[in-house]
């Protein structure tokens, strides 16, 4: 399935004429929201302290134009990162301007990443130990969580951690606009940037079967996103 063609419009990302756009004026690293240095670090600091190790297969879910990547290929084995992004042309920029100019293709080699809207990971044909979406959910309504983890869930091995970033609110705002202070963004119930709840992120959660679900929280987000541990448990 092309991911160009079956994407619904939520959000930005999901005009590919203004992504190519941005693209061409050398904007790469704004469409996947800047802040490349601080989010990639942060990335990479947090999943090392939540115990992924070089050994293990990682895949980076929205990968953008690799802006964990960066810091997560040189850290991982030869060939361990693997992409998806539902953009192409995100992947292509990414590879041409941030991976290969830093030398680590021979790390990550382009059959690594690919382009899908359905969170696809079959074509890698590997299991997966760890994963992370950043930033995917708060761009999109918080049902395509449910197609994400039933999606990618046959393909991480038993035990296997993902993590996700959500804008969580209480139950009581869920239905209006709400002002996050750290970062100052105005997350919506109905528009990105999206917001939800625990209670709906655990729903489904257990709606998608195979996963047990731990809320972390806030993890130092510059902008108050806070982080889920999904756990395949069968």
């Amino acid at each position: 399935m092309n991911a160009e063609h079956t994407m619904r419009r939520h959000s930005i990302y999901d005009d590919d004429q203004a992504i190519r756009r941005q693209i061409a004026q050398g904007q790469h690293r704004e469409i996947v929201g800047g802040a490349w240095e601080e989010l990639g670090t942060l990335q990479a600091n947090f999943l090392i302290d939540q115990g992924l190790q070089p050994h293990h297969l990682f895949v980076d879910v929205g990968c953008g134009s690799f802006r964990a990547g960066m810091k997560l290929i040189p850290y991982l084995g030869a060939s361990h990162y693997f992409g998806i992004d539902a953009r192409l042309a995100l992947l292509e920029v990414g590879y041409a301007r941030e991976i290969e100019p830093a030398g680590l293709a021979g790390r990550f080699p382009r059959a690594n990443c690919t382009a899908t809207s359905d969170f696809d990971l079959s074509g890698f044909g590997v299991r997966f130990d760890y994963g992370i979406a950043q930033s995917v959910f708060t761009h999109m309504p918080i049902g395509r969580l449910d197609d994400c983890l039933r999606a990618i869930g046959p393909h991480f091995h038993i035990g296997g951690r993902f993590y996700a970033t959500f804008f969580l609110v209480d139950e009581t705002l869920v239905n209006r606009g709400v002002k996050h202070a750290r970062g100052g963004i105005m997350s919506m119930p109905d528009r990105d940037p999206f917001h939800t709840t625990v209670n709906v992120v655990r729903a489904m959660c257990e709606g998608a079967g195979g996963w047990q679900m731990h809320l972390i929280g806030h993890w130092n987000h510059p902008r108050s996103q806070q982080i889920v541990r999904f756990t395949r448990v069968i």
